[in-house]
């Protein structure tokens, strides 16, 4: 009886310790793959993190280049004297490989919309040596639809971006109001420069 009650009490011990170890690798295990979902959300905002800012900088390159193109075309446009052509080239170059680039990174939305633009910066480059679509006749009407397009390039990159709101100014926008300046500007209408928007 004696040995019965002992090999019971040391089964006893035995299922406690497999008990134990069971738990614990249970416990063990379950901490593990939270860990790893942990480690893998983590990397994953990370990741997106680095493609926003990323996305920033190149949106930021795409801009500034259609920018400087636009400006380099006014003022080869307006110019009596012999166009600067090496600085329109210089400009019409950067701002397509801008352009390749916005194509890899972006949604669909701003692709579309960094293309009308991007168009209407070639046809406009175009116009200076008569070979538009459009025709060097339209070059101020098509400049001004440049700016449209501009802001509606910008609108898809703030949302991709996850921002909300348009850029767009309202139609009689008015940047003194609230000033002194305000009824005069307002009556003024002048022509805006070609260069601003």
């Amino acid at each position: 009886m004696l040995a019965l009650a002992a090999g019971t009490a040391a089964d006893s011990s035995y299922t406690t310790a497999v008990i134990g170890l069971v738990g614990a690798l249970i416990g063990g295990l379950i901490a593990g793959v939270v860990s790893m979902q942990v480690a893998r959300k983590t990397r994953e905002a990370a990741e997106r993190a680095w493609i926003r800012d990323n996305r920033r900088a190149i949106y930021d390159r795409f801009l500034s280049r259609a920018q400087r193109l636009l400006i380099a075309c006014e003022a080869a446009h307006g110019s009596a004297t012999e166009r600067p052509e090496v600085g329109i080239d210089a400009a019409h170059a950067e701002f397509f490989e801008a352009y390749g680039v916005i194509q890899t990174v972006a949604d669909k939305d701003l692709v579309d919309a960094a293309r009308t633009y991007a168009y209407m910066l070639w046809d406009l480059r175009a116009s200076l040596d008569y070979q538009s679509v459009i025709g060097p006749e339209n070059f101020s009407t098509v400049a001004q639809m440049i700016r449209l397009a501009r802001h509606d390039t910008i609108d898809a990159m703030r949302a991709e971006l996850g921002l909300t709101g348009s850029a767009r100014p309202e139609e009689n926008y008015n940047p003194f109001v609230g000033t002194v300046l305000e009824r005069e500007y307002a009556q003024g209408e002048r022509p805006r420069p070609e260069s601003v928007a």
